[in-house]
């Protein structure tokens, strides 16, 4: 405790004010004429907040050892648009004769898609006589748009769709099956230079003596194309596949171009086919990351295990579990971009963190010490209009004869009755003084 804190106090009773600074844009995104604004966010207790009821309250917390954060992802990530095709053909290169986008209890009364309203049409399977030459491979049914479907090397990826073969009422259909491809614009140049070889589970481009015995490679050759076959009819199925996606250094910017070909049968009598949730997914790191920030940087070996030495403080905190985070991997959705560091650390310009780290190490400091949180009701007894919201700061001061806190309080949680004016909040007395030590642990789940 000391210089921070000691200033802090200063100026509360020096000027009985709070402001923070942000600047202001209109619903445009255009400045403001004034861009750079400030908000006195100081609330007293009890010239602006009355304490009612005679339930104001306060307890000591214990020091905290750790303050964890759990962030929950998901295992993949879509890189495709439109996967349900409610958007019609968006993102997609479907050919006409091949299939359309269709609403299916229009063409059948018994099918509903599995998400939306849409699906993609076949209205009739394509006959290929059993050991025929000739494949349905050569023009695609469906294909995405190569330059919105940016891949990255070293994460697999996961193709999957959901089809419904729909056969007539007693009549099946023999030998279902469909091929799909993978191109790869490895440079997003427009042009596709190399194909999946799925013999070998890896991208490769055509060549004129580079196969078995020096002979060409084409991308017209089986191990270009993967077939998958269909048992399962008159009703929703989901086909999955996970590609290896170990690209090279030439690679500078890899495309991918998801080619699916209209599905064939060696005998039909009246079958069709429907497609939805035609999605193409990167796969992420984990699904559960611990970020552990824990106080301390002295260690010891004890039997075998790293345990902190010169601490015998056990207090946890728990963050609630959340989505965003600024330390998972940036393809995710949810991550936040962006190195971070404070302002009232000049040092930290050369030490640029997290926000995860900075956060949790501010949580790490206010439980430096048995920390005082105070909990009651209140009437707001002022003129501004504005409630009491979660940026506002709260300062006890009854005076320096009976109660003056040397620094505001931070509201926890708060409940509103705004037909009362009355608040029930829970806060607790920050700590802003250098930094305490601490290190970080992960673990993944």
């Amino acid at each position: 405790m000391g210089i921070f804190r000691d200033e802090q106090t200063r100026l509360l009773q020096q000027n009985g004010t709070e402001n923070i600074e942000f600047f202001v844009y209109d619903n445009e995104g255009n400045a403001k004429t004034t861009l750079k604004q400030s908000k006195d966010v100081l609330k007293q207790i009890p010239s602006n907040l009355a304490p009612i009821n005679s339930d104001l309250i306060v307890e000591y917390i214990r020091p905290l050892r750790d303050a964890i954060k759990t962030t929950q992802t998901k295992t993949m990530s879509l890189i495709n648009k439109n996967p349900n095709f409610r958007y019609n053909t968006f993102n997609w290169n479907i050919t006409a004769s091949k299939a359309v986008i269709a609403i299916p209890s229009g063409v059948y009364s018994r099918v509903n898609p599995i998400s939306g309203v849409y699906c993609l049409y076949q209205s009739a399977l394509v006959v290929v006589p059993f050991n025929s030459s000739t494949q349905e491979r050569t023009t695609h049914m469906l294909k995405n748009i190569v330059s919105d479907t940016r891949i990255n090397s070293g994460k697999d990826l996961e193709i999957s769709w959901n089809y419904r073969v729909e056969t007539l009422p007693g009549i099946g259909a023999v030998g279902v099956h469909q091929y799909m491809s993978l191109g790869l614009d490895s440079t997003n140049n427009g042009t596709i230079n190399k194909m999946y070889d799925f013999e070998e589970n890896r991208f490769r481009a055509e060549c004129s003596d580079c196969g078995e015995d020096d002979s060409a490679i084409a991308f017209t050759d089986n191990r270009f194309f993967k077939k998958i076959d269909f048992t399962q009819f008159n009703s929703w199925n989901k086909y999955t596949t996970v590609i290896q996606t170990n690209l090279l250094a030439s690679d500078t910017n890899p495309h991918i171009e998801f080619k699916l070909f209209a599905m064939s049968a060696s005998g039909n009598f009246g079958a069709a086919a429907f497609f939805d949730g035609v999605s193409i997914s990167e796969k992420l790191s984990t699904k559960t990351r611990l970020h552990t920030r824990r106080r301390g940087n002295q260690f010891k070996i004890i039997d075998g295990s790293v345990t902190e030495a010169n601490d015998n403080v056990t207090g946890e905190y728990k963050q609630a579990e959340t989505l965003l985070s600024n330390e998972i991997d940036l393809a995710d959705i949810h991550s936040i971009q962006g190195t971070f560091t404070r302002k009232d650390r000049p040092l930290d310009v050369f030490n640029t963190n997290t926000l995860d780290k900075c956060v949790l190490q501010e949580v790490i400091n206010d439980y430096r010490l048995p920390i005082k949180q105070y909990e009651g009701s209140f009437y707001k007894d002022d003129a501004d209009v504005v409630p009491i919201y979660f940026y506002h700061k709260l300062w006890i001061n009854f005076g320096t004869t009976v109660l003056q806190e040397p620094v505001s309080a931070m509201i926890d949680s708060l409940e509103y009755d705004v037909k009362q004016n009355q608040y029930r909040i829970v806060m607790h007395l920050p700590n802003q003084d250098d930094d305490i030590a601490s290190f970080d642990l992960y673990k993944f789940e």
